[in-house]
């Protein structure tokens, strides 16, 4: 089943779509941001001191980069100049079929 969303109003949950639960079905309500994964550092926990900055920066230098492995980001890459060629070939055909209407 999947998940039911509502709002609350005036202390009950209004759905958005009529649940199909029989009557008496108990329900555990979670607000959705306990839900969703805290992504980053919250706004309190940036450092502010040079000291713990330089910190920050260091392990920041350890962390591996990218999230591809070496095949799918040169995969990526050359669909991406692929997709960069494409628009910018139809960009210079519509500009040149606007420049002869033009004259």
């Amino acid at each position: 089943m999947n998940p039911l969303q509502g709002t609350i109003k005036h202390g009950h949950i209004i759905l958005d779509v009529p649940a199909a639960l029989p009557e008496g079905t108990r329900v555990v309500v979670l607000p959705i941001n306990d839900l969703l994964p805290t992504l980053g550092m919250r706004e309190e926990d940036w450092p502010t001191t040079p000291e713990a900055i330089a910190a920050l920066l260091a392990r920041m230098e350890q962390m591996e980069p990218g999230w591809l492995s070496p095949e799918d980001d040169a995969a990526w890459r050359a669909a991406l100049r692929a997709q960069n060629e494409s628009e910018k070939t139809a960009f210079l055909e519509e500009a040149e079929k606007l420049s002869r209407i033009w004259e």
